[in-house]
């Protein structure tokens, strides 16, 4: 735990916790990654939600993007077996060769800490994934009872999956999709 707290007392804006998710916060979080489907993970820090994604047989590939330097070196160590990318979400995704129709992007972002330009361009980035399929979500985490952001697509919706209590602090976990169309359904 030392070195998250490190990394937050160096970059708050940009860590946005003193303590990794919990491991209640990672399972209910790698619970709703459906099977066979491409996982992003945006914000991996310390991996507590990237082992829970592994340890549920995930059958797809998983990315992994983390921006902070030290953090990517820890992932890449402990868990060799992914992708893990070094960088800004929204400047590291435009180079991947291809974005998977079946996609859950899974963010531990703090976004209500971020600065302002920063926060626009990662939810713009994961919007447009987004918009581009009904068969792609974001699943996020806040300490809040709210959602993380006001997407600007309206065919972009939030629904609440529920409370962890089992975390420091207690976190609500989010999903964000596209709605599918009642006329093109079917």
């Amino acid at each position: 735990m030392t070195g998250i707290l490190r990394r937050f007392l160096d970059n708050p804006g940009m860590i946005g916790a003193i303590a990794p998710s919990s491991p209640a916060l990672a399972k209910a979080m790698a619970q709703q990654i459906g099977k066979g489907v491409a996982v992003f993970e945006i914000g991996a820090g310390t991996g507590a939600i990237t082992r829970q994604i592994l340890k549920s047989a995930l059958s797809g590939p998983l990315v992994v993007f983390e921006q902070d330097h030290f953090f990517v070196e820890s992932l890449r160590r402990r868990i060799g077996q992914i992708r893990v990318v070094e960088g800004l979400f929204h400047d590291t995704v435009v180079g991947l060769d291809e974005i998977p129709d079946a996609l859950v992007i899974v963010s531990s972002v703090p976004f209500v800490s971020l600065s302002k330009i920063l926060r626009f361009k990662t939810v713009e980035a994961i919007c447009h994934i987004l918009a581009a399929s009904p068969n792609r979500c974001l699943i996020q985490y806040t300490y809040f009872d709210r959602p993380p952001f006001v997407p600007r697509q309206s065919s972009l919706h939030w629904r609440r999956l529920g409370r962890v209590w089992a975390n420091i602090p207690p976190a609500t976990v989010w999903e964000l999709r596209a709605e599918i169309d009642p006329e093109m359904d079917g």
